[in-house]
């Protein structure tokens, strides 16, 4: 049986999956019967902690590409297929609370990066070694990302998580992975209808990018609230 919804979230007349169940009638089984938000944030967490204790995170220090004074820190880990479609195509996931609303989305975003910070700031008791990464998300060699930057960058309203496109390497350089969101269709209201990305266990990766830093301190170059109101509209972002 679905999960019940808070009056806030999309149901099944509005976020329905008949184009999906078509090709992949075993999947809706999974969307269909996905957790609760709370649960959501529970499997995100538990797989930064799984990509921790395995060494599977990547960790980077992005350059600003008119601004290389000023970084921001990369987080990349993986979550496997099934959280992954959890997290993007299902009525409790992340877009769907963009959908709902902008400002549900931005206050689900907060929630997560809380969530994985918390982890981090557990994890990470000095500092932790990382990538460099130009403007264009270029290696440029090992670093190393102290704790106190790795904290001023990931905050909980400037930070903003989505799939990953450019896999940071463990030993430098980069590996592209899926990039834009086609295929099968999730059918909103009105007959809006999203692509529901999804992903194989070698590539369903999700993205954290946090502040750049700068002199007057954490900031983002495209603010959270346009980015939110394009997820509202197109499920992209």
């Amino acid at each position: 049986m679905p999960h019940h919804l808070g009056p806030d979230l999309p149901d099944e007349s509005t976020w329905r999956f008949d184009e999906i169940a078509c090709a992949e009638p075993a999947r809706v089984l999974l969307l269909e019967s996905a957790g609760s938000p709370a649960a959501l944030l529970q499997a995100v967490g538990g797989a930064l902690d799984t990509a921790l204790t395995a060494g599977t995170i990547r960790l980077g220090t992005e350059q600003r590409s008119n601004g290389p004074a000023d970084l921001r820190v990369v987080v990349q880990f993986p979550v496997g297929p099934r959280i992954f479609d959890w997290f993007f195509n299902a009525r409790t996931g992340y877009r769907a609370h963009f959908r709902a609303h902008r400002d549900a989305g931005l206050d689900f975003n907060r929630r997560i990066i809380e969530v994985l910070r918390s982890r981090l700031d557990v994890a990470v008791p000095v500092g932790v070694l990382g990538r460099q990464l130009d403007g264009d998300f270029k290696d440029c060699g090992p670093t190393r990302i102290s704790k106190e930057f790795l904290m001023s960058s990931i905050t909980q309203d400037l930070s903003k998580v989505w799939f990953c496109t450019k896999l940071i390497g463990i030993d430098g350089g980069t590996t592209d992975l899926p990039t834009g969101i086609i295929g099968r269709r999730i059918l909103l209201e009105h007959g809006t209808s999203w692509a529901a990305p999804y992903r194989d266990d070698l590539s369903a990766w999700l993205d954290v990018k946090g502040a750049f830093v700068g002199e007057a301190g954490p900031y983002q170059l495209k603010d959270p609230k346009a980015r939110a109101e394009t997820l509202q509209v197109t499920g992209t972002a």
